[in-house]
């Protein structure tokens, strides 16, 4: 495909889609290839959930400049190849370039370029895939309940604060009584192949104030959501490319 080998001011999207896929090919880096001391790392999981879901913001950006350039249809106020992209949000024009929403970022693509024009994209691009794929929309909504504008694996406070702490790879215990800690710390022993690992803090005479462990399942519905949907959106990338563009 030609659009990997040339510089970016030849690219119809500006750059959107190639920096897109840099961003998809670390995050898999980073899962393929865990640093040292990976497992007892805390947040070790957020830079890999950050990638992912950056890709996701620059795919969508580059389908939409795509679509409009190569259906020769209009942005609100500018013309469709214009260096100023646009979007309808909430019934008003914005610059694309200030979306950071992939709900909306998503609903724009889907249903004011891709479902109104499938007709006219399997006339010019037949060998393409033009199709809504259901489980990719009922998964957008997963992610965005958490990071809807790409900070909520970036920070650990973010505006989200009612769900900060569910991305806490440290959990505290629940147990206020030693049986019932001791419980839970073989509860989770029990549910986790390679043990666990566990934080007590003592006062000075010896009894537990405080009780951490590792739980390495943090948020795992919505990283898998972020790698489902991620790899969607690079494959349909490299299709639009090479089925509508021609390779560019």
């Amino acid at each position: 495909m030609q659009y990997l080998m040339t510089g970016i001011e030849l690219h119809l999207d500006k750059g959107f889609g190639i920096t897109a896929d840099a961003y998809y090919k670390s995050a898999e880096h980073l899962q393929d290839n865990p640093f040292e001391h990976y497992k007892i790392t805390q947040q070790a999981e957020l830079p890999q959930s950050f990638l992912y879901r950056h890709s996701i913001e620059l795919y969508l950006k580059s389908l939409i400049i795509i679509f409009h350039n190569k259906l020769e249809i209009d942005y609100g106020t500018v013309k469709f190849n214009s260096e100023e992209p646009e979007i309808l949000t909430d019934g008003i024009w914005r610059k694309l370039y200030s979306c950071h929403f992939i709900d909306k970022l998503y609903d724009y693509w889907l249903n004011n370029l891709l479902l109104p024009n499938i007709d006219l994209l399997n006339e010019i691009a037949p060998k393409g895939d033009w199709q809504e794929i259901r489980k990719t929309s009922e998964l957008i909504p997963l992610i965005c309940k958490y990071d809807r504008d790409s900070s909520y694996f970036r920070y650990p406070i973010t505006k989200n604060s009612s769900l900060d702490h569910q991305k806490h790879s440290m959990q505290k215990f629940k147990a206020d009584t030693l049986t019932k800690f001791f419980k839970e710390i073989q509860d989770k022993k029990q549910t986790s192949a390679n043990g666990g690992l566990t934080m007590l803090l003592v006062d000075d005479d010896d009894n537990i104030v405080n009780a951490f462990k590792k739980d390495e399942s943090v948020l795992s519905d919505v990283r898998d959501a972020i790698k489902e949907v991620a790899y969607y959106f690079h494959c349909i990338h490299i299709m639009t490319r090479v089925t509508l563009c021609g390779g560019m």
